[in-house]
């Protein structure tokens, strides 16, 4: 699915020098994630989970409008994985989504899941969505139920 405005025909890009998109790549790194380990982790009313998948769908879009000057070209598979994935998970995945379960638990009642299931998941997760991304596409049918 192409980023589009839900209510017309109009493309929504933003194009930016490399280091501008891994900024901003970077800084929705954590309210990516957060709302994804929430989905996967809690279990809580439907009504909330619509808000978090809503929270990450906003994210996708965002993302997926994300081009590169010169010449507004996609941002590669390679660099939305080191951005999104790699830098905060890679070789920590377990103790990365161990803290953001944490970051929660007082508020949302756990669900049986092991931190290592979810870790997986969230990787895989990220598998499909980079591939996306690269094609600018947000991809929303990755978000869990």
């Amino acid at each position: 699915m192409d980023v589009l405005d839900r209510d017309s025909e109009a493309r929504f890009e933003m194009a930016f020098p490399r280091a501008i998109v891994a900024q901003k790549a970077r800084g929705r790194e954590e309210t990516i994630n957060e709302p994804l380990v929430k989905l996967l982790a809690f279990d809580v009313a439907p009504e909330t989970r619509a808000v978090w998948r809503k929270e990450l769908l906003r994210h996708f879009r965002f993302l997926a409008a994300l081009r590169v000057k010169p010449g507004a070209s996609l941002v590669p598979a390679r660099d939305w994985w080191t951005w999104l994935y790699a830098d905060p998970f890679e070789n920590n995945e377990t103790g990365y989504t161990a803290g953001l379960i944490g970051l929660n638990a007082d508020d949302f009642p756990r669900n049986g899941r092991a931190v290592e299931a979810i870790a997986d998941e969230i990787r895989h997760f990220h598998a499909g969505m980079v591939q996306r991304l690269a094609r600018g596409a947000a991809g929303e049918d990755l978000i869990p139920a």
